[in-house]
């Protein structure tokens, strides 16, 4: 280069640095210690101040809130789940266990709200025991918002609980739910902190030693980040220790590798063009400057860029993006700030013992002959980098987010290993459903409402997605037993089946009746015959008995004409005193006695007589009233076996009519049939029923609630589009009804995500239009060329595209293990911020050595610049995909897609696209700088290196 490109100025601030450089170095150590000493651990303050990564202002959330407030039973989103798990199926001794689980986690008011027992109430218990009845679950409401410290304390908690109980033989307790899951995944992710740390320092370490060739080198390069990442973690550590800013496990993370990987970049760029200033034969004082001036607006430029894009993430509504920003954002500006005055000052200290310069030649040959190519051949080198571009961004079109965070943590972590046994069992939409109220301004226990709650209920359960809707019209998820209309229309139905016996019996007697009314008909035949022969007898009998009248008066007569002559001496007999002494005279006396009988036999006979007649009278008016007696038993023998016909027929017919409604009845409750709900009045009376109204109704009355599940995972695409159904199942249902201007709440897993998902398209839309400004404002300031800061803002984009992409084609269509939905977001918002540095410092280059002329200039920027950029995207993509040593693979694949985007940024947008684009356009690419064209700059051959020639020998220290 000529001499008067290469005199360096010694403006103000590197000579201050150069003057003041101990007590500069002193300083940094400080600040560094005294956090160290004063603040705990960056990780240990997450863990204390953790924040909520829950979107508060979301649908989702405010309805969970609601749903808890209305019915007066917790005001958090953290829930748990209590899952017992027998190898047999559950008894006494299981419910034992469980109720004393209940009964402690209902007395710990420091940790649990409320406690939702359904396996206690028979009512409800088939609701929350699985189908093979080997495993149970509780759910619990914990005090604290998910996320964060009182959420995780809440939990640990729980666990005490549920230790603390002794479990019968073969029954195990376990506690799972997201909650858990995020509790544990933060303690999981403080666990591999310092590991990714280790990990990371050790691939910089190895990558220092090959890039410069010098222990001594790698060393101090690793104490300037060192102290840098130890001054930025303390400094973030100290205002998220005194609530100044929100920490969680992703953003502490991203603030140490981002340290540790743009703390490193910065050095390399500093001692890179430390290294071309000495190899250039500048002393090392005069290369001091050159590297000062030549990277310290870089180093500002991309510090602020990705400083500013991270600060664009507080714009979100996202905490998983919002609670990043700050933390990461004050972080890099420490690591700027020591860029720019603790790596110089330890540059100059070390450079006046010749600590820093470097070893061996440098030689640039192999970076000029790739800018000699992409000079020549600018077209298609554009459109080959295009091609590669085109793949990964055809890989992203494959991109489906997952949402379900076991899949991205520890199997053997314990809120998976509780999720696991509780999925022996149950599904995970289970564990996972979904909360529904609704809302009116008037009590609804009453049968009108309750038919259009069951109305809500079977449209949404109908659903394409929907597994079971639980409320209080259907507490197991099936419609309540006997309340459809045609059961109760066979209840109705039911007294005539039920005296069907009583009736047949009766039916069946009337025959009996019949027969014995014919016996009893033949009997009077009978007895008319035998009272016809009595008459008979009697009217003889009559006759006979007046002849012996006759007879007897004959006879008195007779005896009279005897007594008449005899008198006197029949006197003597009674006037004898002594008669019965005398036997004669006693005998005749007898005699003459009877002869006076005759008259009194003969009266008596006479009385006989008149009675005879009357019989005689009486006898045939008897015997004329039998016949007609006779007939009328018969008529009413013919008329009882006719009714007897008649009633049974009746009674076929009105019992088959109730066995056919009964069967409908019958059928209509097997197949669960929901067309005709109804439930009458009195059910409302109903102790059981009762129970269910507390569990599904709020205590006033005015809302129900529904418990819905969803067939397959919740938290996974699916299970999202499920939630818009479910709100469009609602509004047609109460369209019309009492409940159509019922306010409707929506909460869970899937709605959660649901909205999270518009969020993340609405949040990467601001922050990325937020920080491609940003971007394209520094990036224009830097470089004074419109086109240019376009170029660097639009490879930047189809670099970040082109990672993204690729990040998908690895993890999800080769590895199959998916692309945890936070990653490619978080990925391209922090891409966006670090991608542009590497073609700042080209750019930047390129426009120092415009003079030479445009093509001269590419090729010279690229030999000065590849093989410290090349150097610095290297160590920064290893760097960040050194999380992958994480225990939780989100982070993992978070650093790998980071990385990738670097590797690509670095050896395919720096090295090929950027320099090709400004070949392309030639002077148009500076618009509106004015450029100068020289001769034979379409195709020149590369100048002799500089930097291959000795290195000046100085035998004297550097003076200031």
């Amino acid at each position: 280069m000529s001499n008067a490109h290469s005199k360096t100025s010694r403006p103000i601030v590197p000579r201050l640095i150069r003057i003041l450089a101990i007590p500069i170095i002193l300083f940094w150590v400080l600040v560094a210690v005294a956090l160290g000493m004063l603040t705990p651990p960056l990780d240990t303050v997450a863990d204390e101040h953790s924040v909520s990564l829950s979107p508060h202002n979301s649908p989702a959330f405010q309805s969970m809130l609601n749903i808890g407030a209305v019915f007066k039973q917790f005001d958090s989103d953290s829930t748990a789940m209590v899952v017992l798990e027998g190898q047999d199926k559950l008894g006494d001794s299981a419910h034992q266990f469980y109720n004393q689980i209940v009964a402690k986690l209902t007395a710990d008011h420091a940790h649990v709200e409320n406690v939702q027992d359904f396996w206690s109430d028979p009512l409800t218990a088939a609701g929350s025991q699985s189908p093979d009845g080997k495993a149970a679950y509780v759910q619990v409401f914990l005090v604290g918002a998910q996320g964060t410290s009182p959420s995780h304390e809440s939990v640990a908690a729980v666990r005490d609980i549920v230790a603390s109980v002794p479990a019968p033989s073969g029954v195990k307790a376990y506690v799972a739910s997201n909650t858990v899951l995020n509790a544990d995944t933060s303690v999981a992710g403080h666990k591999s902190l310092q590991l990714m740390a280790v990990v990371s320092i050790g691939v910089i370490a190895v990558m220092l030693l090959i890039v410069y060739r010098s222990i001594v080198t790698t060393i101090l390069a690793l104490l300037i980040v060192g102290i840098e990442l130890f001054a930025a973690s303390g400094v973030t550590a100290t205002a998220g220790n005194l609530n100044i800013i929100g920490l969680t496990p992703y953003a502490v993370s991203m603030i140490t590798m981002l340290a540790i990987a743009a703390g490193t970049d910065y050095v390399i760029f500093l001692l890179g063009r430390y290294h071309e200033a000495r190899a250039a034969g500048q002393d090392r004082e005069k290369a001091f400057y050159t590297a000062y001036h030549g990277v310290s607006h870089v180093i500002l430029g991309s510090g602020l860029t990705v400083a500013g894009a991270l600060l664009c993430l507080t714009m979100t509504t996202l905490p998983y993006f919002q609670t990043m920003g700050l933390p990461c954002a004050i972080a890099i500006l420490i690591v700027v700030a020591a860029a720019l005055t603790l790596a110089p000052a330890i540059l100059a200290v070390g450079s006046r013992f010749g600590l820093l310069d470097p070893k061996g030649n440098l030689s640039t040959r192999g970076w000029r002959k790739v800018g000699t190519a992409v000079v020549r051949w600018p077209v298609p080198i554009i459109v080959v980098t295009a091609a590669i571009a085109i793949i990964g961004f055809v890989s992203l079109l494959t991109y489906v987010p997952q949402y379900n965070d076991q899949k991205f943590t520890p199997a053997d972590m314990p809120a998976n290993v509780a999720m696991a046994a509780a999925e022996r069992h149950f599904s995970q939409a289970r564990m996972n459903p979904e909360l529904l109220m609704l809302e009116a301004d008037h009590d609804l226990r009453n049968p009108s409402d309750m038919l259009v709650i069951d109305r809500v209920a079977k449209s949404i359960f109908h659903q394409r997605g929907i597994e079971r809707v639980q409320t209080i019209t259907r507490p197991l998820g099936a419609p309540i037993e006997h309340s459809s209309i045609p059961f109760q229309i066979a209840m109705q139905n039911s007294a005539t089946l039920q005296t069907a016996k009583i009736q047949n019996d009766n039916t069946a007697q009337m025959l009996e009746q019949a027969d014995e009314l014919t016996k009893t008909i033949a009997n009077m035949e009978h007895m008319y015959s035998v009272l016809q022969q009595v008459t008979s007898t009697t009217h003889d009998l009559v006759g006979a008995t007046k002849q012996i009248q006759t007879d007897t008066n004959e006879l008195r007569d007779h005896i009279a004409d005897f007594d008449d002559f005899f008198r006197p001496l029949r006197n003597y007999f009674y006037w004898e005193p002594h008669c019965f002494d005398i036997p004669v005279c006693w005998s005749i006396k007898s005699v003459f006695d009877t002869l006076d009988g005759i008259d009194k036999v003969t009266d008596d006979l006479g009385s006989v007589v008149n009675s005879t007649e009357r019989l005689d009278a009486l006898m045939p008016q008897m015997l004329a009233t039998l016949p007609p007696t006779i007939a009328s038993m018969k008529t009413m023998r013919d008329f009882m076996v006719a009714s007897h016909s008649t009633m049974a027929g009746i009674q076929a017919h009105m019992q088959e009519a109730a066995q056919g409604s009964t069967l409908m009845g019958q059928y209509f409750d097997e197949a669960k049939n929901d067309d005709s709900f109804y439930l009458p009045p009195e059910v409302f009376q109903n102790p059981d029923f009762q129970r269910g109204l507390k569990m599904f109704v709020s205590p006033d009355g005015k809302a129900v609630r529904f418990i819905i599940t969803h067939q397959g995972d919740p938290a996974s695409v699916e299970g999202i589009q499920h939630v818009a159904g479910i709100r469009d199942a609602v509004a047609d249902a109460v369209k019309g009804t009492p409940l159509e201007n019922a306010k409707v709440s929506l909460a869970g897993t899937g709605s959660l995500y649901s909205d999270m998902q518009k969020g993340v398209i609405v949040d990467l839309s601001i922050a990325c239009i937020a920080a491609m400004i940003l971007i394209f404002a520094i990036m224009l300031v830097i470089t004074r060329s419109v086109v240019a800061a376009l170029v660097i803002v639009g490879t930047v984009a189809a670099s970040l595209g082109t990672a993204c992409g690729l990040s998908v084609l690895l993890w999800q269509d080769t590895l199959g293990l998916g692309v945890q939905w936070i990653v490619i977001p978080l990925s391209i918002v922090i891409l966006l911020a670090v991608g542009s540095d590497y073609n700042l410092l080209v750019v930047s280059r390129l426009k120092e050595e415009i003079h030479a002329g445009l093509n001269t200039g590419i090729i010279r920027g690229m030999g000065a610049t590849g093989r410290v950029v090349t150097a610095a995207g290297l160590v920064f993509a290893f760097t960040m995909m050194s999380m992958i040593v994480s225990d939780l693979r989100v982070v993992g694949q978070l650093g790998m897609t980071i990385g990738i985007g670097l590797l690509v940024d670095t050896l395919i947008v720096r090295s090929f696209m950027t320099p090709s684009i400004a070949a392309a356009l030639g002077r148009w690419f500076w618009w509106p700088l004015n450029t100068f064209r020289t001769p034979g700059n379409a195709a020149p051959e590369p100048e002799p290196e500089a930097a291959t020639a000795p290195l000046p020998q100085s035998t004297t220290s550097d003076t200031h």
